[in-house]
């Protein structure tokens, strides 16, 4: 046998062994259904994904988007309308309005005016005898050691009183020039009250931070409601917030807790006072009970907050309990009423308000008026006018003010002769039993 016919017969056998492991595979690797099936497949398509398998997700994945969108839409809806976002937010606004208005730059040296005009009708004396009186005070103050100069005029029908008052940050002196070139230390330290713009923020802020921890816990409810204002009704949302035997005790804790956990609040209220942080966190701790005593006292306190039901800006508010009735309704323009109704002794309080201030915010005016009735009979009436400017001075004044003050005391006798002349003057006599609480 020739090597080219034993070469032929050998490629022959090795075929027919491949062509039967083929099939032998194909048998064992695929059933009847799937020998029948169209495999006409591109391997590349299916490693680089191709453009039919892609657009075959697309529905899908849009689906998935569209619901995700409705879903946190809803979500803002319902916390955007929520009855206790909206009287959160309603809370931070007016607090956040007040603090817009106050000019918060600290400088080291200020000086400015505060004008005060006040007129009272009716029976009370202490009243009667600030009616038709004016004060006119010039002041400059030291930031940075909370010193205090004020020149005041008190002005009435019987003429001009001469005051000098002078803050060396500790304690406040007046001296009445007309009657003596002495000076007389007061008990309180009423200059001290006088803080700047940044020191009026914390305090806001602080009370502000403490309602909303307060009623973070708390159910507020709402409802749609017309509200007359003036000669017009108004649509509204109304929020309520009830304080009762339930929750007083949580809503009080949770007030004075925050309020006493502020360190800057309770800084600026110590240097108000003149005393330590610590004092004022016990003061404030001290409170607490009290202010339970007094919710526990109105029993049910219902806070309802009135908001326009499209622009959502502030209507009206009501403080609601067994023996009392408060309403302060918003006027437009920064003017406002207010009423007070008293169920206990039927008496009823009521009058207007307006607040200013200009857009450098140096200057701030405030007018006040009320009555109080009873059934239907004035008992008194009141008006005030209060205008203040602020501004920045070049330095404070350079005195010998203290050096006086520490060698010119009034002694007890010299108080008893102070006191004497001033009993005998008209126009100073009225103003004796308020002096003699303050000295």
């Amino acid at each position: 046998m020739s090597n080219t016919s034993n070469n032929n017969k050998l490629k022959e056998f090795v075929k027919k062994v491949e062509n039967n492991t083929n099939d032998a595979l194909e048998d064992s690797l695929m059933d009847d259904d799937a020998k029948q099936e169209n495999f006409d497949v591109d391997y590349t398509d299916i490693v680089r994904n191709s453009t039919k398998a892609r657009m075959s997700k697309l529905p899908w994945l849009v689906s998935i988007f569209l619901i995700l969108v409705i879903a946190i839409t809803l979500c803002l809806m319902f916390f955007k309308n929520n009855p206790k976002t909206l009287f959160m937010q309603t809370v931070d606004g007016l607090f956040s309005y007040l603090e817009s208005n106050i000019d918060e730059n600290v400088y080291d040296v200020i000086d400015g005016n505060v004008s005060l005009n006040l007129n009272f009708k009716g029976t009370d004396e202490v009243l009667k005898s600030l009616s038709d009186t004016s004060l006119d005070i010039d002041y400059v103050k030291d930031n940075s050691s909370s010193q205090m100069y004020a020149d005041v005029k008190v002005i009435n029908n019987d003429g001009e009183i001469p005051v000098t008052l002078y803050s060396d940050g500790k304690n406040t002196y007046f001296s009445v020039t007309s009657f003596s070139d002495k000076y007389i230390r007061m008990n309180s330290n009423p200059l001290s009250y006088f803080i700047g713009g940044s020191d009026t923020s914390i305090i806001l802020k602080g009370i502000n931070q403490a309602i909303d921890t307060a009623l973070a816990d708390e159910k507020i409810y709402g409802s749609k409601e017309d509200v007359s204002v003036g000669d017009k009704t108004l649509k509204a949302y109304k929020m309520t917030l009830s304080v009762d035997s339930k929750n007083r005790d949580r809503v009080a804790d949770n007030f004075i807790n925050t309020l006493k956990a502020n360190d800057e609040f309770t800084r600026v209220l110590a240097s108000m006072r003149g005393v330590s942080e610590a004092d004022i966190r016990k003061s404030i701790e001290n409170y607490l009970p009290k202010l339970k005593d007094v919710l526990a006292r109105h029993d049910k306190l219902d806070i309802s907050l009135y908001i326009d039901n499209k622009t959502r800006e502030f209507i009206k508010m009501d403080i609601n309990s067994n023996f009392v009735l408060v309403s302060l309704t918003s006027n437009g323009d920064n003017k406002y009423s207010y009423s007070i109704s008293n169920k206990e002794d039927a008496t009823l309080t009521n009058g207007e308000f307006s607040f200013t201030v200009n857009d450098s915010k140096t200057k701030y005016t405030i007018s006040f008026s009320g009555k109080e009735t009873l059934n239907d009979k004035v008992i008194y009436e009141n008006y005030i006018d209060l205008e203040y400017t602020c501004k920045k001075a070049s330095s404070f004044i350079e005195n010998t003010v203290l050096d006086n003050i520490q060698n010119n005391q009034m002694s007890e006798i010299e108080k008893l002769d102070f006191y004497a002349k001033l009993l005998s003057d008209p126009s100073f006599s009225k103003f004796l039993p308020i002096v003699q609480k303050m000295v």
